[in-house]
């Protein structure tokens, strides 16, 4: 293919992805400039939560925003993606910083969605700024991730994860710190 070919069909898909943005901006209590999405993507939202979108977001296809209680807060950061597949479930309350990396087939959950004696079904969720999560991870109710962390594919974090850390296992533990990533 020519090269000014591959330019114009990608500017095409751009488009879309701002059409599709824009269509979305209807269930978002907020959103910033240029909101790109692909097809498929649900927003599932109780009628009083609240849904706060930054700048320059995209949500891959068959991205999932599900707010689940009148008290359901869902914030995302400025150029953060969220990548084909992934789910977040917010009962309560679920913050992303900005310019975080999401990985295909991620899930983040405030809550247990079910009751077990003796526990809290639902805690927040934070998610610093600058944080890549990797594919298939999960980040469970309760949990904050630390600017510039990094949570390897197939984890599952149930504890906080320090500013600057990998990692990685289930459940998941401290790989590595002082570790640096560029998108």
């Amino acid at each position: 293919m020519h090269f000014r070919q591959r330019r114009v069909r990608d500017y095409g898909k751009h488009a879309v992805r701002v059409l599709l943005g824009l269509r979305l901006r209807r269930q978002i209590d907020r959103c910033g400039k240029l909101l790109r999405a692909a097809g498929g993507v649900t927003i599932s939202k109780a009628r009083r939560a609240t849904l706060r979108i930054g700048n320059y977001v995209i949500l891959y296809r068959d991205a999932g925003l599900y707010l689940d209680s009148d008290q359901a807060v869902l914030e995302i950061g400025d150029y953060t993606f969220l990548n084909r597949r992934s789910e977040i479930m917010c009962k309560q309350h679920v913050r992303i910083g900005s310019h975080c990396a999401i990985s295909w087939d991620v899930t983040i959950t405030d809550t247990d969605y079910h009751t077990l004696d003796g526990t809290e079904t639902t805690k927040p969720v934070i998610i610093g700024d600058h944080v890549w999560i990797g594919c298939r991870a999960t980040i469970l109710k309760g949990v904050t991730i630390g600017a510039g962390a990094v949570v390897a594919a197939g984890a599952v974090v149930s504890k906080d994860v320090p500013a600057r850390t990998l990692v990685a296992g289930v459940p998941a533990r401290p790989i590595r710190r002082d570790v640096s990533w560029t998108l």
